[in-house]
């Protein structure tokens, strides 16, 4: 795998300018979706508790990916694949040093309510009057929108249909909205997120399985990351996650706790396993 060397804007991680109490700064992206905000926040405290400071700025997809690529950003710990984010692991995959899978039952589909009277994508022609001809998505830069734009809405003849962007939060305010009518809605959806604990939804089966079989999420990092973080690098190597975990962070940051906040308290109380990543 090659490297780029377009690290020369970023200050060295091992000065602190006579700060002894911190081991550098430590940039950590990550894009607004659930998972990634709680997994970006346990990955935070985390390397706090080690000795850096934590910056962690909010991206587009796009954005992260190559920002990561050339330098400005340190790591990710949400990169999805081998479909959703392909295109961008096409792009920046060969100046990007792959850590590890931290999360490895990842889907991403089309959701819908249990009540909705269809299981399968390729029914949803069928019923545009029903859903009103609309999916309602994400930001328009995340992949998923791209995906389902580019490739899932042609292939299921569903061209015709509006894709409307949005966001994350903005997505599941819909979904409420929806649910407590008792209207027909699909969204653009994945797991891990808190919305599977809160609603009864269901995936719309991919029959032709555009979308993929199935997601991972792995850890990034940017160009020589092992050589100028060695100790940060080796973390990011073993931090994993499951499903159970991940949801008791995300749940609280959903029902208003601060995510910093939500991702001390776990860390807090899963010790064993935070230092089976420390190392």
């Amino acid at each position: 795998m090659s490297l780029i060397s377009g690290c020369a804007m970023m200050e060295s991680p091992l000065k602190n300018n006579g700060d002894e109490s911190t081991k550098g700064t430590v940039r950590i992206g990550y894009v607004q979706w659930a998972s990634a905000q709680a997994s970006t926040n346990i990955v935070k405290v985390v390397l706090e508790e080690m000795g850096y400071n934590v910056e962690t700025p909010m991206l587009q997809t796009g954005v992260m990916y190559q920002s990561t690529a050339n330098g400005k950003i340190d790591a990710f710990v949400c990169s999805w694949l081998p479909d959703t984010d392909r295109n961008y692991w096409s792009k920046y995959g060969d100046d990007l040093v792959e850590l590890n899978n931290n999360y490895t039952s990842a889907q991403i589909g089309f959701v819908v309510p249990e009540y909705v009277e269809i299981d399968s994508i390729d029914e949803l022609k069928n019923y545009k009057e029903k859903f009103g001809g609309r999916i309602v998505g994400i930001d328009p830069g995340a992949a998923q929108m791209v995906v389902t734009e580019e490739e899932v809405m042609p292939h299921y003849g569903i061209s015709d249909w509006k894709l409307e962007g949005s966001s994350g939060p903005a997505m599941t305010t819909e979904l409420s909205r929806a649910i407590n009518n008792g209207d027909w809605i699909v969204v653009t959806g994945w797991k891990p997120h808190w919305k599977w604990a809160k609603w009864d939804l269901k995936f719309l089966e991919d029959p032709d399985e555009v979308m993929g079989t199935g997601e991972y999420i792995k850890s990034m990092g940017r160009p020589n990351i092992k050589e100028d973080l060695p100790e940060a690098a080796a973390f990011l190597e073993n931090y994993r996650i499951n499903t159970e975990q991940l949801s008791s962070v995300m749940l609280k940051i959903q029902d208003g706790m601060d995510p910093e906040k939500a991702a001390k308290e776990f860390v807090e109380n899963n010790r064993e396993l935070v230092e089976k990543w420390i190392p």
